[in-house]
């Protein structure tokens, strides 16, 4: 099995239910509610591999011979409740931009000054009317999306058990990632934050995510009790390493779509700044502070910066970590009991996450 062509086989599929799912709620509706599904379909397709809800489907098959097109529309369920998440992250993080456009609360608030008169006022909030709008209407547009997620596990062929236990997962997962986004929230403010804090931060924020998508996938195809455990920490593991190297992607010149550096800009304490501060000497650490959270530093004083996470071995450390994740992943695939399609699909899978450019 080709590991990049069945991800992109499958990537297709679920761009096709989207756009079919969006089509449909565009066409029932007029004026802005029109306009806003738009919007969504456009940030819901925009770039990204579609890893997530592809999970779900290779779990499907990975466990049962069942018509494979049945665990489609829980997989676009999947795609939408992680988009609905990001929608969210962005206000609170406030990003500008997500996969090369403008995040939906940003692009609403241009939205309003295109058409109506900005107002600055003393609110409780905020002080422009655009910016309350945006925000609001981003919020909702989440909302939306998690809604529709939900229907799309109630409309499936499968079972009604199976259905309510594969939402008890998203709901499960909904309220883990809002723990964890809770704790990297306060994370900006803390100084003594420690690597297990920070691998707890992206376990909930990110692996139980990946966890989700594996266990929805097998819940409805049929797992046992112990594939379904041995699958879980599987997923777990890789989320952890996938988001290990997210963070070293941030501080690689030309691998992400934003500027370099903007974690270290926002004043996150990721594994990186935790273990540089841990191993470096009094000027390192100056070096390390006066870019971090400021968010007017100079390109410079970012890169040097980021040349002090090199040479105190932050980079080489949060690198092995993840492999290391990636090696306990594996042990537990190989007690899973996959069809030969699935465990080569997942065994492609920390391959990939294995050679990812960082």
């Amino acid at each position: 099995m080709d590991f990049d062509k069945t991800l992109q086989k499958y990537k297709e599929i679920i761009d096709s239910g989207l756009k079919t799912l969006f089509e449909e709620k565009i066409n029932e509706s007029k004026d802005f509610i029109q306009s806003s599904y738009f919007a969504l379909r456009e940030f819901v397709l925009k770039g990204g591999k579609k890893l997530r809800p592809v999970l779900t489907i290779m779990a499907f098959k990975a466990l049962c011979d069942q018509d494979e097109e049945k665990i489609y529309l829980p997989a676009v369920g999947l795609e939408l409740f992680h988009n609905s998440s990001l929608i969210h992250d962005d206000i609170m993080d406030e990003d500008g931009e997500r996969r090369g456009m403008l995040s939906m609360h940003k692009n609403f608030e241009y939205k309003f000054l295109k058409e109506y008169e900005e107002k600055i006022y003393d609110g409780g909030i905020f002080r422009k009317t655009s910016e309350r709008f945006g925000v609001s209407i981003a919020i909702l547009h989440g909302d939306i999306l998690y809604a529709l997620s939900v229907s799309c596990f109630t409309n499936s062929q499968f079972e009604t058990d199976e259905i309510r236990r594969a939402l008890d997962v998203i709901g499960q997962t909904y309220r883990v990632i809002s723990e964890g986004q809770m704790l990297d929230i306060l994370s900006e403010q803390k100084r003594d934050f420690a690597e297990t804090d920070y691998l707890e931060v992206i376990e909930k924020k990110t692996a139980h995510l990946f966890m989700a998508a594996v266990q929805v996938g097998a819940i409805f195809g049929r797992t046992t009790a112990r594939q379904f455990e041995n699958f879980s920490k599987f997923a777990i593991n890789i989320g952890l390493a996938f988001q290990l190297q997210d963070d070293l992607i941030d501080i690689s010149p030309g691998l992400k779509g934003h500027a370099l550096g903007s974690d270290i800009k926002r004043g996150k304490y990721t594994l990186l700044m935790i273990k540089a501060f841990k191993n470096a000497n009094p000027k390192q650490k100056h070096v390390l502070l006066s870019a971090l959270g400021n968010d007017n530093s100079a390109q410079e004083t970012i890169q040097a910066a980021i040349d002090v996470l090199h040479d105190t071995g932050a980079v080489e450390y949060v690198k092995e970590k993840a492999h290391e994740k990636l090696r306990e992943g594996q042990s537990y695939l190989d007690n899973i009991g996959l069809s030969d399609e699935g465990r080569e699909f997942f065994a492609g899978l920390v391959k990939f996450l294995a050679q990812r450019k960082i």
